[in-house]
């Protein structure tokens, strides 16, 4: 038998006590944020000029970004002790909260994302039309190839605009597929259960309670939309400097080295931890994704050494320079060569 190939590293951090998942830091964290969202939202409403709410719309879609992260850490069960207290986390903080369904979530993101990061026709992430990630992907397609070979980078950040109202609806549409889709016992389960309650209770919180007292639904919509819209182009600037500018892989042996080579950690300060909610350590995340995010910059140092230890590629860079590399490569990306990163064998340790 052998052994893991990360069971020292993995007995190191745990001998430190990096894997305990501090429940109560995460409730305050996101009790916090729902403090300050809810009085900003309130402050929106009881602004009378658009202007105003305009120039405020930034702040609270930092916050909202923030908080709508934490969802991230509850379907990971990364952010307490108990399955029940995940999965109440998530519960609240994406269907109610965000309006997105937890079901199409895990899906989308901790099976097929996670299990083979930038993995060509593999990677939900790097599948988005009408943008591509590869020539690969590029010779593949019709009619947008004029689009992608001249236009995409530009089209970006004004597209990112859309990214939190397409998670959405796309769960939506997950949601009212499953039953036909699902195996008969998984049809009506809790979890679909709670994001159907919960997403019709998040347009009803929206919309209809501010109508009760007096604000217009028309205004409410253009809020609403906006501010969507902002928290999209938020998770996108998050999510994209994770991988984006990596290798896009069409063969890999060790799904180790995968998970460290197809990602990129950011240098973050105390400040700037607050608002990743643990999407700055993206190779330690996906390396060890129930790890709460109090714990990531913690466990960095010792994955870095891990990871250079076996010879792989370990990136650490600022955030604006990760964001001009992921905005260039996606602007070049129509001539990106699919990488093989299978000649590097993952070494095994064997078992005493």
């Amino acid at each position: 038998m052998a052994e893991h190939p990360m069971a020292e590293l993995r007995k190191k951090l745990d001998s430190m006590g990096l894997f305990e998942k501090p429940t109560a830091k995460s409730w305050t964290k996101v009790v916090c944020l729902f403090v300050i969202v809810l009085s900003l939202f309130y402050a929106h409403a009881n602004i009378a000029s658009w202007g105003y709410t305009a120039l405020l719309l930034p702040v609270t879609a930092l916050f909202a970004t923030a908080l709508a992260m934490t969802g991230h850490e509850g379907i990971h069960a990364s952010a307490c002790k108990s399955r029940a207290g995940n999965m109440t986390l998530a519960a609240i903080v994406f269907p109610l909260f965000t309006g997105l369904s937890m079901t199409y979530w895990r899906q989308k993101h901790n099976v097929d994302h996670h299990a083979k990061p930038n993995v060509h026709n593999e990677d939900p992430d790097i599948a988005q039309w009408p943008l591509v990630w590869s020539s690969a992907e590029y010779n593949e397609r019709k009619v947008t190839r004029f689009f992608n070979r001249h236009f995409q980078g530009y089209a970006l950040w004004p597209i990112s605009l859309l990214v939190g109202h397409n998670m959405r609806i796309t769960g939506i549409v997950t949601m009212l597929k499953h039953p036909f889709t699902a195996k008969k016992k998984q049809r009506f389960n809790k979890t679909w259960i709670a994001d159907m309650v919960l997403i019709s209770a998040h347009f009803f919180v929206y919309f209809a309670v501010p109508m009760m007292f007096g604000l217009k639904f028309l205004n409410l919509l253009i809020f609403y939309i906006a501010i969507w819209s902002l928290v999209g182009s938020m998770l996108m600037a998050i999510f994209i400097v994770g991988h984006t500018g990596k290798p896009v892989v069409g063969n890999y042996d060790s799904n180790f080295m995968l998970q460290i080579e197809t990602g990129r950690s950011i240098k973050t300060n105390f400040i700037t931890r607050f608002f990743f909610v643990g999407l700055d350590k993206q190779i330690e995340h996906h390396l060890l994704p129930s790890v709460s995010h109090f714990n990531l910059h913690k466990i960095a140092p010792h994955v870095k050494e891990y990871a250079e230890k076996q010879g792989w590629d370990y990136e650490e860079i600022g955030f604006i320079r990760a964001l001009w590399l992921s905005t260039k490569f996606v602007h070049n990306a129509w001539k990106e060569e699919l990488i093989d990163i299978s000649d590097k064998k993952l070494p095994v340790t064997a078992a005493a």
